[in-house]
């Protein structure tokens, strides 16, 4: 099957008042039909404006977008932002992750949904009203032919990210971009989401993008992983490969930081140590040496020249950013990192 959407060496570049941030830096990835690519990082790695970029909003922005972005094989990079917007909402759409400040809190929500559908698509009020009520009803909103006409706020935290699912798949994109979509919502909430998200996928063939800090949401929905750190691509694989055998001393971080149903309730988290760092000063070498414990296991290399993204093994699809050597890392997973999970 071939890609939908195609990533080439984008970067997004800022120019502040204190100096460049470098936000995403020479990043490459792809996602085809009907498959979901989860891409995860700490805040400030870079999802989110990654994100932004896909859908040409960065667009009229001081924000320097280099690099290419495939979407059925056309450039948005190379388009302008008229161009862009016939593409928004019918090839590719976008779930924010707050509901309530993506939507506009004076007009309904059918009209909103209403309004996307009549964007892409010749018809009339009233056609374009009976779509909306269609999308809600889709989406699992009872009653939908009366909660049409409220507004945002009278919707409950789950319920609106029901209904900007609904305005999002309105005009059956190809390609959605889900930007952190349970984020403050509880547990069940957040299940139920998720489950709309896969029984949508299957019905109308979706590439999705899952942008999240959760590697659980991660590890149920997607099918490759991305893990981003300062701007880059750090570790790139299937979900099995990423998940249960990690080449990157972050991705070890984030696996051995989450709570176990089954552990000791008594034993302390491994938590990451320090913080992410500033995309204006990264650091130099390999941006997470400052936080790396196994720094001393490979000398000055770390800081001083950045590891290339390279496979596991020859012919692999598994790709790390690391200069600990194959060998090492598979030492240290069997015996540091594996018995922590």
């Amino acid at each position: 099957m071939s890609n939908f959407l195609e990533v080439k060496d984008l970067s997004v570049r800022f120019n502040t008042e204190d100096g460049v941030v470098q936000a995403v830096d020479k990043l490459s990835f792809s996602v085809e039909k009907g498959k979901t690519l989860g891409i995860v990082g700490e805040s400030g790695s870079g999802k989110s404006v990654t994100s932004l970029a896909i859908m040409g909003l960065h667009k009229g922005s001081r924000a320097a977008v280099t690099g290419n972005i495939l979407v059925e094989g056309q450039d948005v990079n190379a388009m302008s932002e008229a161009q862009v917007r016939k593409l928004r909402g019918k090839s590719m759409a976008m779930i924010f992750q707050d509901a309530l400040a993506a939507m506009h809190p004076y007009y309904t929500i059918g009209n909103q949904i209403a309004e996307a559908y009549q964007v892409h698509n010749k018809v009339s009020k009233g056609e374009a009203k009976k779509r909306a009520i269609e999308m809600l009803d889709r989406v699992g909103i009872p009653e939908p032919q009366k909660r049409v006409g409220d507004y945002p706020h009278q919707f409950s935290g789950g319920m609106r990210q029901r209904a900007m699912i609904a305005m999002a798949l309105s005009c059956n994109p190809s390609l959605l971009i889900a930007d952190e979509p349970t984020t403050a919502l509880d547990v069940t909430v957040q299940a139920q989401i998720l489950e709309l998200l896969r029984d949508l996928q299957k019905e109308f063939g979706t590439a999705i993008i899952l942008i999240t800090h959760d590697l659980g949401v991660v590890a149920e929905t997607a099918d490759d992983i991305l893990l981003m750190y300062a701007g880059k691509a750090i570790e790139y694989g299937t979900v099995r490969d990423v998940l249960q055998k990690p080449q990157h001393p972050y991705g070890w971080g984030l696996l051995t930081s989450i709570p176990r149903l089954t552990g000791d309730p008594d034993k302390k988290l491994l938590a990451i140590p320090g913080s992410p760092p500033s995309l204006i000063s990264v650091p130099s070498g390999c941006a997470f040496n400052p936080r790396c414990t196994y720094v001393s296991q490979v000398g000055t290399a770390c800081s001083a020249s950045i590891p290339e993204l390279l496979p596991v093994s020859a012919g692999a699809h598994h790709l790390v950013r690391c200069h600990l050597d194959v060998k090492t890392r598979e030492d240290i997973f069997k015996n540091q990192v594996a018995p922590n999970l």
